[in-house]
C-alpha cells in the first residue's frame, strides 16, 4: 500500500535488460534501480549489459523532471548530480564510439 502516492513504472534497460525504475510525476521522485546512481562509474559490462540501451536510458532520463533521485547504491542525489551522471555516460560512450 502506498497511500495516495501514483508510481509509474519505467523500463530503464542497459545495466540489465529487465532494470526498472519508479517515477512519481507529481513529486518528481525516481526510485531507480541500478540504473542510475550517485557515486561511481555506471556498470555496463555486466553479463546482460548493453551499451547503447543504456545510451538511450540515459537520453529518456534527461528529459524526466526528476527532482530527487533514490538509487539502488549510494546516498540519494538531486536533478543537477543526475544531469552530471547523463552527460558524462553519453559523452563518454560518443568517445568510445
Amino acid at each position: 500500500d502506498v497511500g495516495d502516492r501514483v508510481f509509474t513504472v519505467l523500463h530503464l534497460p542497459g545495466h540489465s535488460p529487465g532494470s526498472i525504475g519508479l517515477w512519481e510525476e507529481r513529486t518528481g521522485i525516481l526510485f531507480s534501480g541500478d540504473a542510475v546512481y550517485r557515486d561511481g562509474p555506471l556498470l555496463d559490462h555486466m553479463p546482460g549489459s548493453d551499451v547503447g540501451a543504456y545510451v538511450r536510458t540515459m537520453h529518456r532520463l534527461r528529459e524526466l523532471p526528476v527532482t530527487t533521485v533514490h538509487g539502488g547504491h549510494d546516498p540519494s542525489f538531486g536533478r543537477v548530480r543526475l544531469l552530471e551522471i547523463v552527460e558524462a555516460y553519453v559523452a563518454s560512450h560518443d568517445r568510445a564510439g
